[in-house]
């Protein structure tokens, strides 16, 4: 085998779903940052991924094993956000994921979850970044990706872990992502943008903008003035908290 991958599970993951305890302590006590006044509802899917080139390993040329202390900080929850992955919502829905990935010992992949993000079955996958500003909300089982994981050629060759490519994924403040959309490497969402249902993104979104479709693709613009009334009207409600 050319490449190796390495797993440390925060959770168990046979428990992906079930009730959760102690969540925020199992969380920081791995390296996660996670704000007190986030909501962990049913036990997530979180892990470090470590994928090394069987080669290099053998020859001593990077560590043989994967290593907690590596992915410290590589994750980041932040304030009164909601993570969904039990039975409570109304419709098909699963544990959310969250995946930092390492490639042979270089940095791990960040995620960064901004203040009031609401997360319903959603997976994320770092290679190198994703970011996810504040007010985002995620229908359920949405995929975010900012890697194909693989490279297009000598899949199964030495070497491949290192021909693996990535690019940063950025969601913007307020946006909407409908539920089964799978957004791509590369892409910026921006600012109050629609993703309509099972949309398949592979391109920028410009702020206000909703787009629908596989792949997605550009069907209306948002008044910004409208908008912005109504975050402000929310911030003006929201300052005392």
């Amino acid at each position: 085998m050319s490449t190796l991958y390495q797993n440390i599970f925060l959770f168990d993951p046979v428990t992906a779903g079930q009730p959760v305890h102690d969540a925020h302590t199992v969380l920081s006590a791995q390296g996660v940052e996670i704000h007190a006044s986030t909501v962990v509802s049913g036990t997530p899917r979180v892990a470090f991924t470590r994928v090394a080139d069987a080669r290099l390993q053998q020859h001593g040329l990077i560590a043989s094993e994967i290593a907690a202390e590596d992915f410290a900080g590589s994750i980041r929850i932040g304030r009164n956000c909601y993570l969904e992955s039990g039975q409570l919502p109304a419709f098909h829905t699963q544990p959310s994921r969250l995946t930092s990935v390492q490639i042979n010992d270089e940095a791990p992949g960040q995620i960064s979850i901004g203040n009031g993000v609401v997360l319903q079955g959603v997976a994320i996958v770092a290679y190198q970044r994703v970011e996810i500003a504040d007010e985002v909300m995620f229908g359920p089982m949405v995929t975010i990706m900012d890697s194909s994981g693989h490279p297009l050629l000598g899949r199964g060759q030495p070497g491949e872990a290192m021909k693996i490519r990535s690019a940063p994924v950025r969601i913007g403040r307020g946006a909407w992502i409908g539920t089964g959309a799978t957004i791509l490497k590369g892409v910026t969402i921006g600012e109050g943008a629609i993703v309509g249902a099972q949309a398949v993104v592979s391109e920028d979104v410009p702020p206000y903008c909703v787009v629908l479709g596989n792949p997605a693709r550009l069907v209306k613009r948002i008044s910004t003035a409208h908008e912005r009334k109504n975050a402000a009207h929310y911030a003006e409600l929201t300052m005392a908290l």
